[in-house]
């Protein structure tokens, strides 16, 4: 049986697109074409199948039993087709068209260098962007990145992508060189003011959340969403604050003007990974981690070595 020429792969990824983000006008404004091409598309794909994909009389758009069984179809041959582009190309030692990637400001600044050095030619075209880890994950799944490299777990509760580990990178207290008062955060406090990181960002989310397993109310009186901007104002006498060894270790001109502890209870940790959808990209994403592995392992964490031996042995490697 020959496929109805309405039933394609562009029409599939309008129709995904759609579903994902509910609605066409979603749809439309990520694709950039106009809300009428989009309905036109997804009407096509439905004369072409001979079956009503999307419930009209519904507010959000909502999908009939054809079109959840198309969804669920659809999603496995898209991947498919995919791995399927890229195997060739990379048989054929042709570039993937475009990639897009997401890191934080602290892993652009590391990793954007040694990752189009190592396989910039994998690529015709790099989009490389660095922001807050939460609207990044948001992006993902929306389809505006196709590559991540987080600290955050959010994703991982979501089916069809890969996480590819890089290590586990432990939070430490910071404190000025000079302060030489109690160490445990709850004591600190009465010293110090607590240099916040933004609840925006993952990191920042990672460490409130281990303050309140702690049963830690440090009053909010600086935030911050730079490591920069944490550790400068650290280095100054303004506070004190936790930041992960990999954030401190990018800024080793910064190490000798605070003073680094472990944490004397609750120790933590997050893992670092690059984040793709299954069955794209090929083995770009596991390259990048691989990358980015050897990048912090070999260059990053040894500029720090010298004034913290200790905290090697807080690193997980996978």
């Amino acid at each position: 049986m020959l496929l109805p020429p309405e039933f394609d792969f562009h029409a599939l990824e309008v129709f995904v697109l759609t579903v994902e983000l509910g609605g066409m006008t979603a749809s439309a404004q990520q694709l950039r074409i106009t809300q009428s091409a989009v309905s036109q598309t997804i009407g096509r794909l439905e004369q072409g199948i001979g079956a009503q994909l999307f419930d009209r009389s519904l507010r959000p758009l909502g999908l009939t039993p054809a079109g959840r069984a198309l969804y669920e179809r659809a999603n496995k041959l898209l991947a498919t087709a995919r791995t399927m582009v890229d195997e060739v190309r990379e048989g054929a030692r042709r570039p993937i068209d475009k990639v897009h990637v997401g890191m934080s400001e602290t892993c652009a600044i590391l990793l954007t260098a040694p990752l189009l050095e190592r396989h910039g030619a994998r690529v015709g075209r790099w989009r490389l962007r660095s922001g807050i880890s939460l609207i990044q994950q948001q992006d993902f799944l929306a389809r505006r990145y196709d590559m991540l490299v987080t600290g955050s777990s959010v994703l991982e509760k979501h089916e069809g992508i890969d996480h590819h580990d890089i290590m586990d990178d432990p939070f430490l207290l910071v404190f000025p060189a000079s302060y030489d008062g109690p160490t445990d955060p709850a004591e600190a406090a009465e010293h110090l003011p607590f240099v916040r990181y933004s609840l925006d960002s993952g990191m920042g989310q990672r460490i409130e959340s281990q303050l309140t397993r702690m049963k830690l109310r440090l009053p909010n009186v600086i935030e911050v969403d730079i490591v920069h901007q944490q550790l400068n104002a650290v280095a100054l006498g303004i506070g004190f604050s936790i930041t992960s060894l990999l954030c401190l270790a990018a800024m080793p001109s910064l190490v000798p003007a605070v003073r680094v502890e472990p944490l004397p209870r609750g120790r933590f940790s997050r893992r670092l990974q690059v984040v793709s959808r299954h069955g794209e990209l090929g083995d770009l994403a596991h390259d990048t981690a691989v990358v980015a592995r050897e990048v912090f392992r070999d260059q990053t964490l040894p500029a720090v070595r010298q004034y913290l031996p200790w905290a090697a042995d807080l690193v997980g490697w996978p």
